[in-house]
């Protein structure tokens, strides 16, 4: 079984519990996802099986959306709402300066990630760090938000659908928001819709995963040339695709920069190539 799989994730599992829970009920050694989401939050994983595996990196650098829901006047440690609140203030901001102050984040900027995140600093999780009460010496990132809708203002509440750079936290773009109104936010719910061109309402919630026979969840399987949309498609003449399989650098008749995803004549896929200067492609990754 080789391809992508959308899962709807429940909350209150970690990304790598869910993981776990479909690689043994596919009874498959390799399955990856292409993005973490926390604990508290759900919707769409997009997870790579079998052969797949080895194009995950592909997938998580693409786009993503989410609906978030924030709550002013508070903050907590982890900036959502599994964490302890450490600061509340009193919010005294009108509807219509809410609304100006969230639309101002639609920009490209340096965000600071949360103390508890996945991010590495020194070989270590933050969020080991950050349990441990050490300090999280955090670097900016820069990220871009595309749009932001503003779905829903009751006050201290307020609820917005965001289109995102890959790498953004939609937890610290909820704090900052706060910070921006002058007395801090923190997540109270988190639901991830899309990423890229996938999106959550094709996917399989995992409850129901887990009651589908194997044979059933292959047929929710998307084929790797079909999810890799992604990238321009080349295909290569009879002779040709031997080459490519061989890890050969040869000529194409293709004026394309950069990487694509490689066919045979009889549509199958044989992996991911780069067009170099002179139209000379060089295998990247081979499917044999």
């Amino acid at each position: 079984m080789d391809g992508i799989l959308l899962v709807d994730k429940p909350e209150n599992i970690t990304s790598n519990r869910l993981v776990q829970k479909i690689k043994k009920k596919l009874e498959e050694q390799k399955v990856g996802h292409t993005g973490t989401l926390d604990y508290f939050a759900s919707g769409l994983m997009v997870l790579t099986i079998g052969k797949a595996t080895r194009l995950t990196e592909y997938f998580q650098g693409l786009d993503k959306e989410y609906v978030a829901t924030g709550e002013l006047g508070k903050i907590t440690d982890t900036y959502d709402r599994q964490g302890k609140i450490i600061e509340e203030k009193e919010c005294n901001i009108s509807e219509e300066n809410l609304k100006d102050i969230i639309l101002s984040f639609i920009k490209t900027y340096p965000q600071l990630p949360p103390p508890y995140s996945a991010k590495k600093i020194e070989g270590k999780r933050a969020y080991q760090l950050a349990k441990k009460g050490l300090e999280v010496p955090l670097k900016p990132k820069e990220v871009t938000i595309y749009s932001i809708e503003i779905i829903d203002i009751s006050l201290p509440f307020f609820t917005i659908k965001v289109h995102c750079s890959s790498g953004t936290y939609i937890r610290s773009l909820i704090k900052e928001i706060g910070d921006e109104a002058g007395c801090g936010a923190y997540t109270t719910a988190l639901r991830r819709t899309k990423v890229g061109e996938f999106d959550v309402k094709d996917a399989l919630p995992l409850e129901k995963i887990m009651k589908m026979s194997k044979k059933e969840i292959e047929e929710h399987v998307i084929p790797v040339k079909d999810a890799l949309y992604f990238f321009p498609e080349i295909v290569l003449d009879e002779g040709f695709d031997k080459r490519f399989l061989f890890g050969q650098r040869f000529k194409v008749p293709y004026k394309i920069n950069g990487l694509v995803k490689v066919l045979d004549k009889n549509g199958n896929f044989l992996g991911i190539g780069k067009i170099k200067e002179n139209q000379i492609l060089q295998p990247v990754k081979v499917f044999n």
